[in-house]
């Protein structure tokens, strides 16, 4: 019966820890290099063979461009795409995970702002 009793609790708690794992935010970074760096690079400057594919490939990095963008406008852009040169996520990534990588372009244009 205590045997039974420290099993049951034992699965109790441990399906509270899986809930509060699937409750936390997403990493926007982790995401960001999953999705996104191949095109826009590890820290939001395009690789050249990118750049030279696309030119209207923006560099995230730069901290004039992204200031200007709303986290909400860099969510819509990833559930819309941008005419065919960049495909929807819609399919692919949660909101939520969206919102920590348009979190985390803010993040990396904030460390390349001149000082």
């Amino acid at each position: 019966m205590k045997r039974t009793l420290t099993l049951v609790v034992g699965l109790v708690l441990a399906g509270g820890a899986v809930r509060g794992l699937s409750a936390q935010q997403p990493d926007g970074q982790a995401v960001y290099r999953e999705e996104c760096k191949s095109c826009h690079g590890i820290n939001g400057v395009p690789p050249a063979r990118e750049a030279a594919k696309y030119r209207k490939l923006r560099a995230l990095g730069d901290s004039g461009f992204v200031s200007g963008i709303s986290q909400d406008s860099i969510v819509a852009i990833l559930t819309h795409g941008i005419d065919t040169n960049m495909k929807p996520f819609k399919e692919k990534l949660t909101v939520e995970e969206m919102r920590a990588v348009a979190l985390y372009i803010h993040t990396l244009a904030a460390r390349r702002r001149p000082s």
